[in-house]
């Protein structure tokens, strides 16, 4: 009877503890919301520190000084962006042009294909007396379809981006925090756990290492990995000739932020661009097409299965349906920078479930009654001193 009552307290407890949880967590969603533009500009400015400090480390160690490591790293990545302004962001913007351009332009000639490779079923359609005519459909659905001109949208886009200050503002701000954040995130980190009582230190410290080793593995694993998977990928569409090939590898590489549904929606476009204008190898379009899944994917697994183990671990622990929840979640709540964050935040939830698993099993464990204890009959217990031996010794002397 006391086991079930003590089972019975237990459960009562962990309904208690998620309650709370999901009232708090409905109380930081409502002070999100509020503050919604703040909130945005810590994520990156967190995301990007995360990204940053094993470099902003590695460099404090050979020049002794912290503040000069933080300096040089955002030198180095103010000229990373300078020269991708100047160089890559003309050639990204007429290669968007030109794809949006010439993919309206192939698009009649393609459904005219489609509607000739229907017409044996048309033949079927009258033979049973049903009059279906494709060309007629297709025909109406062209006519429809808006005719944007790429020029038009990239300009507006641009002015629209230039009459603005907000992603000045936003831009300064992430810079502003990300370096605070590199130059003392440790000791920020140590204030806020002091602030708690004396007992949940070590419990606190705990949590954060494996938040930072969690986060530090999901950043080296899906961003450099990405970017470096999507510099590959750039050579590979090069050889085989494939149009577009620097837009299609920084859109593949913006997609392996993504774990499981990122890789193949980044390779969407490259299939789209090889089917509409095939590449310069010998073969038609669907053989192209089928070359180039083919290589992407011998690739992809080897990136998944040898190169990304050995270099991060399997740290992240999340299983690809969460990883889709929490994607479509993100997504939901915030667009593309919601998708981005994501991953990060679920591995944060992850690791925080985990730690509070473990405390609460620690904490219960002193409810469950122990079995009573029968104790073995044994002889009567006596004194170990043997109080005849000083008189038989005095005898002795006597």
């Amino acid at each position: 009877m006391s086991n079930n009552h003590e089972k019975l307290l237990i459960l009562q407890r962990q309904l208690v503890i998620a309650v709370l949880f999901l009232l708090i967590l409905s109380l930081v969603f409502v002070i999100g919301l509020y503050f919604a533009d703040i909130l945005r500009i810590l994520c990156i400015s967190l995301l990007l520190s995360y990204l940053m400090i094993s470099i902003v480390d590695w460099l404090e160690k050979r020049l002794h000084n912290r503040v000069f490591a933080v300096s040089l790293v955002y030198l180095v990545m103010l000229g990373v962006a300078t020269v991708a302004a100047l160089l890559l962001l003309p050639a990204l913007t007429w290669q968007v042009s030109q794809l949006v351009q010439t993919t309206i332009n192939a698009l009649p000639e393609l459904l005219n294909k489609f509607t000739e490779a229907l017409a044996p079923l048309e033949h079927r359609f009258r033979a049973y007396q049903i009059e279906v005519k494709s060309i007629d459909i297709l025909n109406n659905i062209i006519g429809t379809m808006p005719k944007p001109d790429p020029t038009a949208i990239v300009s507006r886009v641009t002015d629209v981006a230039m009459s603005t200050m907000t992603w000045l503002v936003y831009g300064i701000s992430i810079s502003v925090i990300t370096f605070y954040f590199l130059l003392d995130g440790e000791k920020l980190k140590e204030s806020i756990i002091k602030i708690f009582s004396p007992k949940q230190h070590a419990f606190l410290h705990a949590l954060t290492a494996d938040i930072d080793k969690s986060l530090q593995s999901f950043l080296r694993g899906q961003i450099i990995l990405g970017i470096a998977f999507g510099c590959l990928m750039l050579i590979v569409y090069t050889c085989l000739g494939v149009q577009y090939a620097l837009l299609l590898s920084i859109f593949l590489s913006l997609m392996e932020i993504l774990p499981v549904i990122g890789p193949p929606i980044g390779l969407i476009p490259a299939i789209i661009s090889v089917a509409f204008h095939g590449m310069t190898i010998p073969g038609n379009r669907l053989g192209h097409v089928i070359i180039l899944t083919i290589v992407f994917t011998i690739l992809q697994q080897f990136k998944d299965n040898v190169v990304a183990p050995k270099y991060i671990g399997r740290v992240i622990g999340l299983h690809p349906v969460l990883v889709f929840i929490a994607i479509m979640i993100g997504a939901r709540l915030d667009g593309v920078l919601g998708i981005i964050l994501a991953v990060p935040a679920a591995c944060v939830i992850n690791v925080i479930f985990s730690h509070l698993h473990f405390s609460w099993s620690d904490s219960l464990e002193p409810l469950v009654m122990p079995e009573p204890v029968v104790m073995p009959e044994t002889a009567p217990i006596t004194s170990t001193l043997d109080i005849t031996e000083p008189a038989e010794t005095e005898s002795k002397q006597g």
